[in-house]
């Protein structure tokens, strides 16, 4: 049951299936907020009070002012398997790029304003030793926009495939695998993010271990 004085938050999910899309979910609706999934397969997700599933994907711009109308924010994790399985064929930064591009046209359609992405960005890196020209480009469409989007680094956690809904939806306990009580510390840090906007327009990067965020360089 919603408490009244709870704030009404829908959220779009991309990439709701494995370790960190179940984090993401089962936090969400630990604030009392309404969850929408978006998926391709309507029933790779069980059924659960206050998970809703709708087709969704996040590469194609005119699919995704569709599965995000009427949404307060939309969250792309771009860590799930079944996403980055559709881009292998492409170079690493080429899942980012398209999804990003197709989100930033396709919010601006819904007009829904808040935007999230968690995905590997160390191609945008100097360092990193990847060609300079695709984040260019990507920082470009990113400053021409105007949805207030975060970019978050990938929690670098293993084991994508190993929990579900259900581990998380047990109340945390000192014996639980460390990588479900570090998901559960980088969901509720996301959704902080998404919430108190302290970083609009940003990469971050959240330390699971110190339960902190810090804007990357």
């Amino acid at each position: 049951m919603k408490n009244l004085e709870t704030p009404a938050c829908k959220v779009a999910l991309f990439g709701a299936l494995g370790s960190l899309g179940s984090a993401l979910m089962v936090e969400a609706l630990s604030r009392q907020w309404e969850m929408m999934a978006l998926l391709d397969d309507l029933n790779a997700i069980p059924s659960r009070p206050g998970i809703r599933a709708k087709p969704g994907d996040p590469f194609d711009a005119l699919g995704v002012s569709h599965a995000v109308a009427g949404m307060d924010l939309v969250l792309c994790n771009l860590c799930s398997q079944p996403l980055l399985a559709a881009r292998r064929n492409g170079p690493g930064f080429d899942v980012e790029f398209s999804a990003i591009t197709a989100l930033l046209d396709g919010l601006a359609v819904a007009g829904v304003r808040r935007l999230l992405v968690i995905a590997d960005f160390h191609w945008l890196d100097e360092e990193s030793g990847h060609p300079a020209e695709p984040g260019e480009q990507l920082q470009r469409r990113l400053v021409d926009s105007d949805i207030d989007w975060t970019l978050v680094d990938a929690p670098g956690i293993g084991g994508d495939d190993l929990f579900g809904l259900d581990d998380f939806l047990k109340p945390a306990h000192s014996n639980e695998p460390d990588a479900v009580s570090a998901l559960r510390r980088f969901a509720a840090a996301v959704l902080d993010e998404a919430r108190l906007a302290a970083h609009v327009r940003q990469r971050v990067h959240v330390q699971v271990e110190h339960e902190a965020t810090r804007a990357a360089p």
